[in-house]
């Protein structure tokens, strides 16, 4: 193992990352990069032909790189693609022989747009998401169902799984031997909900599970089936120990309620994660969740979740930091609990001052720092010394 890789201790970040998870004494509080930048990365080393080349912004990516931690799953050993590229599972997992990528169309002096075609024996569907220089997002602008007839289109297309040679996964088992107990590597499963706001429009997702649970029901058991596929066959080549879910969020309330959750999520994230479990006794599973939470910690628990992000606290969330890890003490580590926006408003001594609370109420032994979001674009000067002030607090306040 490789320590001090370009400012950045590899081996003691790990150490630092699974002491919290198993509850063991470490030097202090993990603390996650607060911005579009790893600690396991050399910002010296890489030109991106945009803001990230301001030496303002490369300061604060060398602080990342010596104080920051890896948040797992990472992979500094990649893992081969088994899930099909398009993101959130647009196509849902329909084999790229029946995907097309359009030429790109400029659309205005700073947007691109980009169409995808899924060509299906009953016609085309198409995806459409337009991207600015300098913004690190997307804008969906067409997604493939915009009707019933769609799900018949979408699941018309044959499917098949044609698994990458198992030896190419050797790297990565080696990675994982290497590292034993510290490994942090694993893989990653976009929540059933997820995929279904990846097909169709938010509204029409919501709309659908009232008036159409039939067809919400065939597209989600079709995603189980081909996801738990996958998710099976990488846990047979060695994959993990750590599981990332992103993206359930979207059966949060308001949006849904504990009966939808019920019937949308338990049954299919929650059939994956037993999987997991089952087929890895160091399995620990990560679940992505913005919003309100607090309601769904119990649920979160019994399917076998360990950790959870961002825990926003009040009012876009509703979680009160002090009360969650005390009543959640040794069952969930919490990671981030700061807002971005308070990052990108609130003054350097403000952030102090929640990062402080973040650390200290309610024990330090199950938590990580770390931020709901980071910069998509341009970062401001505030927003910048507030990181560097994140930085330094994590390390006085969280220090063991």
């Amino acid at each position: 193992m490789t320590a001090d890789r370009n400012g950045f201790d590899y081996p003691a970040s790990c150490r630092r990352v699974w002491g919290t998870y198993r509850r063991e004494k470490v030097d202090r509080v993990p603390i996650i990069s607060p911005i579009p930048w790893g600690p396991d990365n050399d910002i010296d080393a890489t030109t991106f032909g945009d803001w990230r080349d301001e030496e303002r912004f490369r300061r604060v990516a060398r602080l990342v790189q010596q104080h920051c931690d890896i948040k797992p799953p990472h992979n500094r050993v990649t893992v081969p693609r088994v899930f099909e590229p398009q993101s959130y599972q647009r196509f849902l997992e329909a084999p790229q022989a029946y995907v097309e990528e359009l030429p790109p169309e400029r659309v205005s002096g700073i947007r691109t747009r980009y169409t995808t075609l899924l060509h299906t024996p009953k016609g085309d569907l198409k995806w459409v998401y337009e991207e600015d220089e300098g913004i690190f997002t997307k804008w969906d602008m067409h997604k493939p169902i915009q009707c019933p007839e769609d799900v018949d289109r979408l699941l018309s297309v044959p499917y098949s799984f044609d698994p990458p040679h198992p030896a190419e996964f050797d790297p990565f088992r080696a990675h994982r031997a290497e590292m034993g107990e510290y490994a942090v590597g694993g893989g990653g499963v976009n929540s059933m909900v997820a995929m279904l706001v990846g097909v169709m429009d938010y509204g029409l997702m919501l709309e659908w599970t009232l008036s159409r649970p039939d067809l919400i029901q065939t597209l989600a058991d079709t995603w189980l089936e081909r996801t738990g596929e996958k998710v099976d066959w990488l846990l047979a080549q060695g994959v993990g120990p750590f599981w990332g879910f992103n993206g359930v969020e979207r059966a949060a309330p308001p949006m849904m309620g504990p009966r939808q959750w019920n019937q949308w999520v338990v049954p299919y994230d929650g059939e994956i994660m037993r999987r997991i479990k089952a087929a890895d006794p160091q399995a620990r599973i990560h679940v992505h969740c913005h919003g309100k939470v607090r309601t769904m910690l119990d649920s979160f628990v019994e399917m076998g979740v360990d950790s959870t992000d961002p825990v926003e606290p009040p009012p876009q969330g509703d979680a009160d930091i002090r009360e969650v890890k005390e009543t959640y003490d040794g069952q969930l580590v919490f990671i981030g609990n700061i807002e971005f926006l308070d990052m990108e408003t609130r003054q350097p001594d403000e952030i102090e001052a929640l990062v402080r609370r973040a650390i200290e109420a309610g024990g330090k032994q199950n938590m990580m720092l770390m931020p709901s979001s980071g910069p998509h674009q341009r970062p401001s000067d505030l927003l910048l010394a507030n990181v560097e002030r994140y930085i330094e607090a994590g390390l006085r306040y969280g220090e063991m």
